[in-house]
C-alpha cells in the first residue's frame, strides 16, 4: 500500500514521540488521498519533503475527524443567556474536514513540480 511517510518521520516532522491509534490505515489514507489529488505525478522513490508535511498534517486531520464523527453530540455552538445549543451534523463534520484537507494541498502543494514536469495539483492537459 502506497505510504508517504512511515513513522519515525511522523514523529520527527510533526515533533512528537507518539503515533496515533491505527497509524498504519490514518497514513494510507492520507497518502491516497494525496495520491489521488495529485494525479499520481508524485515520485515515490523521491517524495518531496512538502508532501511529506502536507501528509503528517492530512493524518492528523483524518484522525481528528474521525475522533469528532465518534462523539455523540458534538456542540457547534451555545447562547448562554437564551440557553439554546445547535449540534454538528455527521455531514458538517465531514464537509469540514474535506475544506481543512484541500486547504492543507493547496497550502503546500501548489508549487511542487511532479515527475511527470507538471505542478502536483496542476488538471489542465
Amino acid at each position: 500500500m502506497l505510504k508517504y511517510i512511515d513513522e519515525n518521520e511522523y514523529k520527527k516532522i510533526s515533533g512528537t514521540e507518539s503515533i496515533p491509534d491505527n497509524f498504519d490505515n490514518l497514513v494510507i489514507e492520507a497518502s491516497s488521498y494525496i495520491n489521488l489529488h495529485t494525479f499520481e505525478r508524485i515520485d515515490v522513490d523521491n517524495i518531496p519533503e512538502q508532501v511529506k508535511y502536507a501528509t503528517c498534517l492530512i493524518v492528523d486531520l483524518i484522525n481528528e475527524e474521525n475522533v469528532k464523527l465518534s462523539e455523540i453530540g458534538n456542540l457547534k455552538s451555545q447562547n448562554i443567556e437564551g440557553w439554546s445549543e445547535t449540534y454538528s451534523t455527521p455531514e458538517e463534520i465531514k464537509i469540514h474536514y474535506s475544506n481543512k484537507k484541500k486547504d492543507v494541498l493547496k497550502q503546500y502543494l501548489w508549487n511542487v513540480i511532479g515527475k511527470d514536469g507538471n505542478y502536483l495539483l496542476y488538471r489542465g492537459e
